[in-house]
């Protein structure tokens, strides 16, 4: 580091003392030993997954052809060695990230594949939520005892896979309830995470992983009235939208931030997705009318997220003027609105729900052109785009009006681009 290398001169310039010099060096070797560079650690991943990988396929070539004792003794080193490494880690390596981030990994795979093993050789019958259950509940605690980061994507994204798999076909009814449970115990090693490296690349991939999976598993708790998952995921993503605006999140870049991805990429999907009259067709069934959803757990899910959102909405705008809220602040409550509007009123409910797209649009364009910000505008040519692609397959429009519609907004996008570059073009001029 130059710092380093200025060293020697701060002294002869009796800047610092020798002593100061000493211990800036040494404060800086140990930052070195402790955090190694991002690519050893993604390789350093990578190369555990592969040999894992690489270790069954192998031993799988000629499985069959192997006597019990064998198969036996292979399940039990398969197991045994990866401990054995993280017992060598955790005394002698447990300062360097790589070290540990690679003996959890290897732990983690060879428990998963002991597993089938044990249950292959011997005959144990079991589908596949239940090993996969069996998995995360023995693997969870390594997520602390090695503090690996790593694990806990390796984790939470196993855990996705056993929720969607016990939906399918889980051995007792709503097991995969036991996700949530799953879910939230390395959301503990998360928050540390979080505070103690905000910028480490696995940091940000939680950022992203979590908002993934809860998208992929909200689902699951629908059973009776499973028109209320929608506002539940309006819910949830104005939840994803407001933790992207808490102080944490500020300053950086979209790629660090997968909350704000998802809760407006969601948001506006959902929007367009109700957009459609046979996205209400559900809403006249008897379940709906009040006060018939209220003992069912999509309502319950509906009432915790909206509560939290609530919460998150308090927290951000306390003190604010009305007109200071910005459009997505304010999308939830909005829906809830149109959501119970629809079910009296279904074509009400639709007309408001494409007038809120639209308003979302444009009200995008002119925060684009305000602050001369060329994402923002095709963000709302792109929202007004999408509607006019959504109209075209419900509508009875002919062709040529469609192709009209279409070619307005092709414009638009042209116009919208070339007079936001001219403008900055005038700018500079100045």
């Amino acid at each position: 580091m130059s710092l380093i290398k200025d060293l020697p001169e701060l002294v002869n310039a009796n800047i610092i003392s020798q002593d100061a010099a000493n211990e800036i060096s040494r404060y800086y070797k140990r930052k070195q030993d402790i955090s190694p560079n991002r690519q050893l650690l993604i390789f350093g991943i990578l190369g555990a997954l592969l040999t894992g990988t690489g270790i069954v396929f192998i031993v799988a070539n000629q499985w069959d052809q192997f006597p019990l004792f064998f198969k036996t003794a292979c399940a039990f080193f398969l197991l045994t060695l990866p401990q054995l490494f993280c017992v060598y880690v955790l005394l002698k390596k447990a300062q360097i990230s790589v070290w540990r981030e690679i003996a959890a990994l290897l732990l983690f795979f060879a428990v998963g594949a002991n597993i089938s093993l044990v249950s292959q050789i011997y005959h144990i019958n079991g589908d596949m939520s239940t090993f996969l259950l069996t998995w995360m509940i023995l693997t969870v605690p390594l997520i602390f005892l090695l503090d690996a980061s790593a694990l806990s994507l390796a984790y939470l994204f196993m855990s996705m896979i056993f929720c969607l798999s016990a939906n399918m076909n889980g051995t007792f009814p709503n097991e995969e309830y036991l996700f949530w449970i799953l879910f939230i115990l390395p959301l503990l090693r998360y928050y540390q995470l979080s505070k103690k490296m905000p910028t480490n690349i696995l940091v940000i991939l939680h950022h992203w992983m979590v908002p993934y999976v809860l998208t992929q598993t909200l689902f699951t708790v629908s059973r009776q009235a499973h028109m209320l998952m929608h506002p539940a995921y309006i819910y949830m993503f104005a939840i994803f939208y407001f933790i992207s605006q808490l102080t944490y999140f500020k300053g950086r870049t979209l790629l660090h931030n997968g909350y704000l991805v998802f809760g407006f990429a969601g948001a506006i999907i959902s929007l367009l997705i109700m957009s459609f009259k046979a996205s209400w067709k559900d809403l006249s069934e008897t379940i709906y009318q009040f006060p018939n959803f209220f003992a069912t757990p999509e309502y319950v899910a509906c009432l915790l997220l909206f509560v939290l959102a609530t919460i998150l909405l308090y927290r951000q705008n306390h003190g604010k003027k009305w007109k200071e809220w910005s459009l997505m602040d304010g999308t939830y409550l909005i829906f809830l609105i149109i959501f119970a509007l629809g079910v009296w009123f279904t074509e009400l409910s639709v007309v408001l729900i494409n007038l809120l797209l639209v308003v979302f649009g444009v009200a995008m364009l002119r925060i684009g052109s305000k602050h001369s910000q060329l994402g923002m505008i095709n963000l709302g040519m792109l929202v007004i785009a999408l509607l006019v692609i959504c109209r075209s397959f419900d509508t009875d429009l002919t062709f040529v009006v469609k192709g009209i519609l279409f070619l307005l907004v092709g414009i638009g996008f042209f116009a919208a681009n070339w007079l936001m570059i001219k403008k900055r073009k005038g700018y500079e001029d100045k």
